[in-house]
């Protein structure tokens, strides 16, 4: 998979979770160049966006929209290269 399909599938993925969630994420971008910085492989964007979804899912929201901190994107994308590498 090369940068722009990578970056293009991680935009689906986080595109899902505001879809499922109705709200907005406020530093898509910034996710996934984080993401995609660091994999371009298919099944790690997939689990780091799963562990994404549980995120959001964990931390309730006063409003519609969420920023992600980029260190729990990092974190979560250190974890996924580890287990899965």
């Amino acid at each position: 998979m090369n940068q722009e399909q990578a970056k293009a599938r991680a935009r689906a993925l986080l595109d899902v979770i505001e879809n499922m969630y109705e709200i907005r994420i406020t530093n898509s971008e910034q996710v996934i160049e984080a993401i995609t910085e660091k994999t371009l492989d298919e099944q790690k964007i997939l689990t780091i966006s799963t562990s994404l979804n549980s995120w959001v899912a964990m931390n309730p929201l006063d409003t519609g929209e969420v920023e992600i901190p980029v260190e729990v994107v990092n974190e979560l994308i250190r974890l996924v290269n580890y287990q899965i590498t």
